[in-house]
């Protein structure tokens, strides 16, 4: 990890086209910066990336779990078709 001083108005340059600026010191743990970057860059705070994925992965079990409970209901369904049909041809 590389890190830098800045001072209010420099900036750092990543690459050719994202240009990070420092615009204020707000407190002694507080800093505003601006980012320009391409539309196609992804921009994201770390500790709302990191909350939005909780929530897709949770989401996603979810899913999973419901659609895993569908499933065995409709084997289920399919065995008992099967039983009753069974118990049918013998009598």
């Amino acid at each position: 990890m590389l890190t830098l001083t800045r001072a209010v108005g420099e900036k750092i340059l990543i690459g050719d086209d994202i240009v990070i600026e420092v615009r204020a010191v707000l407190d002694a743990n507080h800093v505003r910066i601006a980012i320009d970057a391409p539309r196609q860059v992804p921009v994201h705070r770390a500790e709302h990336f990191a909350a939005v994925s909780e929530a897709n992965r949770e989401a996603a079990e979810a899913a999973l779990s419901n659609a895993d409970d569908s499933l065995l209901q409709e084997i289920r369904s399919e065995q008992e078709g099967k039983t009753h049909n069974i118990e049918s041809v013998g009598n």
